[in-house]
């Protein structure tokens, strides 16, 4: 069972030309559209993670700043989950980066279904690892606090000090269209190719 919902919504776009909370998808922002398409996976308000002073479109989300600016998603990986972990040390949070315009509720179903005692577990396809659309328990967020705080900022980094479970996409029988469901924003060629899936 998925326990709620974390958005990291801090990523500032360069690639993109502007931040990736704010890019137009089908007439609104893309932090909203994500918000939407998980909201049944949020029993509580949503929590979205931002750079401090950072503007976001106005939503249905509990806004959380990062406690150490441009840290990169594990900085936004400890203040959210341990904003979760505040009404349940061990919930299973499905955390996912807002540059996944096509992630699906019942993928992070299926993931915490497959490995439920994994303390991370994140999809697999095409040989590359999604570990910011996965389930991660909250109170990881100590590790996560302390790798920012030693200045190991790779999430790759901390998942070799954690125990995780990787599943392959072919495993997920909720997961029919990895291309599409996986495909992050990082580019503009990216972008370009997921609103042709669109």
């Amino acid at each position: 069972m998925i326990d709620g919902l974390l958005v990291l919504a801090g990523g500032r776009g360069h690639r993109l030309g502007m931040p990736k909370a704010w890019l137009e998808w089908n007439g609104q922002p893309l932090l909203l559209r994500i918000l939407d398409r998980l909201a049944s996976l949020a029993p509580e308000p949503t929590i979205v993670v931002a750079q401090p002073g950072q503007e976001l479109p106005n939503g249905k989300y509990r806004r959380v700043d990062d406690l150490i600016a441009d840290s990169g998603p594990l900085a936004g990986l400890a203040a959210g989950l341990a904003k979760h972990a505040k009404n349940k040390t061990d919930a299973h949070i499905a955390v996912v980066g807002c540059d996944y315009p096509f992630a699906h509720p019942k993928v992070f179903e299926a993931l915490v279904e497959l490995a439920p005692d994994a303390a991370v577990v994140l999809p697999r396809w095409g040989g590359r690892t999604h570990p910011l659309h996965a389930v991660w328990s909250a109170d990881l967020w100590v590790e996560c606090d302390r790798a920012v705080a030693a200045g190991k900022l790779a999430v790759h980094t901390l998942l070799k000090c954690v125990p995780h479970r990787v599943i392959d996409a072919a495993e997920i029988d909720a997961l029919t269209d990895p291309e599409r469901v996986l495909l992050n924003l990082n580019d503009r060629d990216d972008l370009k190719r997921a609103r042709a899936l669109s």
